[in-house]
């Protein structure tokens, strides 16, 4: 990343010392220009990094550094060469700019070899100033807390976002401890509350990197960290202190409570599945319809879970929605409706999926009852003529029908002498004989007193005729039982076709012509629709 030109003057009366300065091994990432000089004159020093000044030629009782030291910058580097005898009086005279003593003569070997060892140490120097650059800068970069502990846990080095967090600066923090730098009190610290001294202990006993949970009280309130910790060791595999990374997830905690209270509030059941099919969460609706404790479910299949919770479910829709009726631990019916709903990240892909099931029970019953209603009598729970043509034209085809037209005889005098009251129960007794003669027959309630039996298939006439018969005996029978009732009996008027192009209402007129005929030849009969030329239905 770097690249370091060294300027070098070399001040000797012999160009050998220069020489063998050349000879010394460079280190990578380092050039050296070396210059020889054979008196240090004026200018000539200016741009040394490092100086080498061969004193024996330089009448050192004499000479006066400053105007030397004058021309040099503050970290240029200056070693001396002098005779054994002078060595204290040239450190003397150069004080902390000496950077080393060479006796001199100095044998070119040994030139050598220190100046390369000079050379590495300030390769050394500055490898450790650029790491400490990336360090800091990495550190510093980081939006997590970073800081790094000595084994007494006194903070060496943290990060900006460490500094932001406790409201005080770098200089502040090194060399202090947690209870410091958190502003702890005496008692929380005693007791250790708030000081994560057991997780610091746990990474030195285990000497690997830990994950935590920890609260940690701040100046901003109390506040939740995810922590990693890290054991640091020497090149000796020493243990020197620890590391830490905190991130706040106080927020992201708060916004997981704040989902689950809204997950609870809602009245469906809720399970949250990841992409690969696992469930991670439900609410409390879900132990409530399903009995499953909340950590039966948690981490286990979803697919599975819903094959054995919600047998029978049918296939979903194209819009992800389908039914299934439910019979809960507490012994409760339900008819959940289940949806599936996909969830997408920012990316637009999609990472999970949510499954509602909501209780739709008493809408579906209320459903069943509207449509029961719309189709069937208050009183007598047959179907209505509504019904009839709805059922007729969706069931007839190529079929045959046949149509039994009942009528109760007498029925408005009964209503006339007993009242209204007495004309329902014999509209009520009526259709229940009705359902009992004919248990395979669609029975409608046309209105009033009349009645209509739709049978559909190969039913022979002369077996109608017969039920038929058996029907106004039964009917008989159960108006007896009653002494407003006795004076009810009922006619009957058959119709019946093998021909599609037959409408149903020209089928209804037959049948209705069939028992006038029955009325005008006493009641209490069965009569079989014949045309004008006194032929009946035709029969395949």
């Amino acid at each position: 990343m770097y690249h370091c030109q060294l300027t070098v003057y070399v001040v000797s009366p012999d160009d050998r010392l220069a020489q063998a300065l050349r000879r010394a091994p460079v280190p990578q990432r380092f050039t050296c220009r070396i210059e020889a000089f054979s008196a240090a004159d004026g200018a000539s020093l200016t741009g040394a990094d490092i100086l080498v000044l061969d004193l024996p030629g330089l009448d050192l009782p004499g000479l006066d550094p400053s105007p030397i030291l004058s021309r040099l910058a503050p970290e240029v580097q200056v070693i001396l060469c002098v005779p054994a005898g002078e060595m204290a009086a040239a450190q003397e005279t150069f004080g902390l700019r000496c950077a080393g003593l060479w006796l001199s003569p100095v044998p070119p070997a040994f030139a050598a070899d220190r100046f390369g060892r000079l050379l590495e140490e300030r390769r050394l120097r500055k490898d450790l100033r650029l790491t400490q650059a990336y360090l800091d800068t990495a550190i510093d970069s980081i939006p997590d807390l970073v800081w790094f502990k000595d084994l007494r846990g006194s903070h060496e080095k943290v990060n900006n976002a460490f500094c932001q967090a406790v409201g005080k600066t770098k200089r502040d923090i090194q060399g202090r401890g947690h209870y410091y730098i958190w502003d702890l009190e005496p008692d929380d610290y005693a007791a250790g509350e708030y000081v994560c001294l057991e997780t610091e202990e746990e990474v030195l006993r285990r000497k690997e990197t830990c994950l935590f949970d920890e609260k940690v009280l701040s100046k901003h309130g109390l506040r939740q960290f995810k922590t990693y910790k890290s054991p640091i060791f020497d090149d000796t595999g020493e243990l020197l202190g620890t590391v830490g990374v905190a991130h706040d997830v106080t927020d992201l905690e708060n916004v997981c409570t704040e989902l689950e209270i809204l997950l609870n509030s809602i009245p469906f059941a809720i399970l949250v599945i990841l992409d690969q099919g696992t469930v991670i969460d439900v609410n409390d609706k879900f132990t409530e319809y399903f009995s499953t404790p909340r950590g039966d479910i948690l981490g286990q299949s979803y697919q599975a879970w819903k094959e054995r919770a919600l047998s029978g479910l049918k296939p979903l829709d194209a819009k992800g929605y389908s039914e299934v009726r439910q019979t809960a631990g507490d012994g409760v019916e339900r008819i959940l409706e289940i949806h599936e709903e996909p969830i997408f990240d920012i990316f637009e892909t999609q990472v999970g999926q949510l499954c509602i099931c909501r209780d739709v029970t008493v809408e579906r019953n209320l459903e069943e009852q509207i449509l029961h209603n719309s189709n069937t009598d208050f009183l007598t729970g047959l179907y209505n003529r509504r019904w009839f043509y709805d059922y007729v034209g969706k069931n007839r085809a190529d079929q045959r029908v046949s149509l039994i037209y009942v009528d109760l005889d007498q029925f408005k005098l009964v209503n006339d002498t007993y009242g209204h009251n007495a004309g329902d129960q014999a509209l009520i007794l009526a259709a229940r004989v009705l359902k009992e003669g004919f248990p395979d027959g669609s029975i409608t309630r046309l209105g009033g007193d009349e009645f209509l039996i739709t049978l559909l298939g190969p039913y022979e006439l002369s077996d109608l005729q017969a039920r038929s018969e058996l029907l106004l005996r039964r009917m008989e029978r159960a108006f007896q039982s009653s002494p407003q009732l006795r004076i009810l009996s009922a006619s009957i008027g058959i119709a019946q076709t093998d021909d599609p192009s037959v409408k149903l209402d020209t089928l209804i007129q037959q049948s209705d012509q069939a028992l006038y005929t029955a009325k005008q030849q006493g009641r209490a009969r069965c009569h079989v629709y014949r045309d004008e030329a006194g032929r009946g239905p035709r029969s395949s």
